[in-house]
């Protein structure tokens, strides 16, 4: 059993400010360890970016100071010689690259889904600079959403680690096995593109087999994100393994005629599968707030007219109403707000000065051992304040929730000015706070 199943190797120069991003999203989809190889002049700036994902038990990453810069090669196999061994599953990913598994549930269930394959190969998508003349803030994902049309013959991976170990690998015949290892090895690997084929060329291929790929795994390459960013990559060098790009170019003139060619080029057609996920993401991590339950309309009740059955020796206000109308205060705490007497079906009821359409009514209980005396209530509902009607009764004997668990929560349409809560016990009755929400 080795130590990870699914890891990324990457090399990263100047690339502090995606980082990130980049890390956060290959967790979501499943790999459990990154490789990260920091080709900087000083590792300093990166490493403590990243120091969430390397400290404590079990580091998401192992961060490895490369001082020899551009040897991409050398780095990858600085891996397999040290690593390799530690992952069942390997790929290669540029921080720019983000693989897209829309077909998946993650990197894990991709795999399960080609039983007999060493190696899957994932095709390119080339996104454009989207106009942006600088850098823009916040995340790639969020900012970028154009791209080039159809598909890119360049691929990555992903690929069992033994099946790297190859003497043609580590040899200069090798330069490039990140891209597809069966073009670099002496040995057999089993791979195959996300179709099924072993045959990695796209010109044959019919309109539907494309599509089928763009819907099922890919590489979103955010190749340009900016005039300015070109600047970047000419500086970051084109020593090494970064040589031979042509598109770096370190005149000024070529430089804009070639990001003026990108412009029609990578940025043809609108591409927002990565930037819906990416906002899932983080509207996933929002829907678990604490006792925020979604509600229709805007707050009504804030500070309104309050009145209540009775008072007790533990009220906070001196008489029926401004003891009643503390539970309005917009105050939670957990506390009880109001304190009837123990008697038969108290009461506690708000005027909201006007009829009004309601969609939500939210109570916070009291959080303490005392929750349990609102247990079975009625809810009623009046336009005059005479003729009242049951919105509903609820009689499980079960205590209505506070902000340590969950509010008691009636979600529905109707029309009233009063709103009266009845404890259908012989009971005190004490709240935290009432709120009601709808459309003036």
């Amino acid at each position: 059993m080795k130590k990870y199943q699914f890891s990324v190797v990457a090399c990263a120069r100047w690339e502090s400010a995606y980082i990130l991003e980049w890390l956060t999203y290959y967790k979501s989809i499943g790999y459990d360890h990154v490789y990260l190889y920091c080709n900087d002049d000083t590792p300093d700036e990166l490493y403590e970016k990243i120091l969430p994902f390397v400290v404590g038990k079990n580091p998401f990453v192992t961060f490895i100071d490369f001082a020899f810069k551009g040897l991409q090669h050398q780095m990858y196999l600085h891996f397999l010689t040290n690593y390799h061994h530690e992952t069942e599953w390997v790929s290669f990913f540029d921080i720019d690259e983000f693989l897209s598994i829309p077909a998946f549930a993650d990197i894990s269930d991709l795999v399960s889904h080609y039983p007999d394959a060493d190696c899957i190969v994932f095709y390119w998508l080339v996104f454009g600079h989207n106009g942006f003349e600088k850098n823009p803030s916040g995340n790639v994902l969020e900012n970028y959403n154009r791209r080039s049309l159809g598909i890119n013959e360049y691929t990555k991976y992903i690929c069992k680690s033994n099946s790297l170990i190859d003497e043609k690998i580590f040899s200069t015949l090798g330069f490039g096995f990140w891209h597809n290892p069966v073009w670099h090895s002496y040995k057999h690997i089993n791979a195959v593109d996300v179709i099924g084929r072993n045959d990695f060329s796209l010109a044959n291929l019919t309109e539907n087999q494309l599509k089928y790929i763009e819907n099922t795994a890919n590489i979103h390459h955010y190749m340009i994100k900016s005039f300015d960013y070109l600047k970047h990559r000419v500086e970051r060098g084109t020593s090494g393994s970064f040589s031979g790009q042509v598109i770096w170019d370190t005149s000024e003139e070529s430089q804009r005629a070639a990001l003026t060619q990108a412009l029609v080029e990578y940025n043809a057609q609108e591409d927002n599968s990565l930037t819906s996920y990416w906002k899932d993401q983080i509207k996933k991590a929002y829907d678990r707030k604490v006792n925020l339950p979604a509600v229709e309309g805007t707050l009504l009740s804030y500070n309104k007219p309050c009145s209540q059955s009775s008072i007790s020796e533990w009220s906070i206000g001196k008489d029926i109403y401004s003891d009643a109308k503390n539970a309005v205060n917009g105050i939670i705490n957990g506390l009880f707000k109001f304190h009837t007497s123990l008697e038969n079906n108290p009461w506690w009821e708000i005027d909201l000065e006007k009829v009004c359409h309601i969609t939500d009514i939210v109570i916070y209980n009291v959080s303490d051992t005392l929750a349990k005396r609102c247990k079975n209530i009625k809810i009623e509902f009046s336009s005059d304040g005479h003729r009242y009607n049951t919105l509903i009764e609820k009689t499980d004997s079960i205590a209505l929730g506070s902000l340590l668990t969950h509010p008691f929560h009636v979600s529905i349409n109707f029309h009233a000015r009063f709103i009266k809560i009845i404890s259908l016990d012989y009971e005190f009755l004490h709240l935290d706070q009432v709120l009601i929400y709808g459309i003036n």
